[in-house]
């Protein structure tokens, strides 16, 4: 957990360091990507690729059909949203792996939890999975209000603004399932 709110904390700084120009600079052109965009869209791609297993175990494995069918409708959008980070990671010219797929940060369901999660069923299966999907949402709208706030590029903000409403009525269709 230390590990994240220091990132964040970095990326907010540093995305703030960015805004502050001297006296009669100009503020970057709307669409360069600062670090802080760059940080937003990779950790939040991480978290979706990392997520995405989980809620694929539903289907077969889920006690509740309301939940089940929640997690359906979640990988979805989950993968489209994966896609558009992507495709704004390449408009940035970011290349390379993501350095935040191997991390075990919070809200991204470990190689040890999709295991165990693998072995439960019904009411268990739907009390752990409701767990680690809350944890899950509830960061990416932790980081993407972060850089709803601090990014660069108009475009990331307005994604991230985006992704902040879906996941925060995403979070709410979980409590009621």
């Amino acid at each position: 957990m230390r590990w994240v709110l220091a990132m964040v904390l970095v990326a907010v700084l540093l995305g703030c360091a960015a805004k502050e120009e001297p006296p009669g600079a100009t503020a970057p052109a709307a669409g360069v990507f600062t670090t802080t965009d760059v940080a937003w869209l990779q950790l939040a791609d991480a978290l979706h690729t990392r997520a995405l297993p989980m809620l694929g175990l539903a289907r077969e494995r889920a006690g509740s059909r309301s939940l089940a069918d929640l997690a359906a409708r979640l990988g979805r959008a989950h993968r489209t949203g994966r896609e558009r980070l992507r495709a704004l990671l390449v408009r940035a010219r970011v290349t390379g792996e993501n350095p935040h797929t191997t991390h075990d940060m919070p809200g991204m369901p470990t190689a040890r939890e999709l295991k165990a999660l693998a072995e439960l069923r019904g009411v268990a299966f739907d009390r752990r999975f409701t767990a680690l999907s809350r944890a899950y949402l509830e960061q990416l709208v932790l980081v993407a209000e972060g850089e709803r706030a601090s990014g660069g590029a108009a475009e990331a903000r307005a994604l991230a603004a985006e992704m902040s409403r879906a996941h925060a009525a995403e979070l709410r269709e979980l409590t009621a399932a």
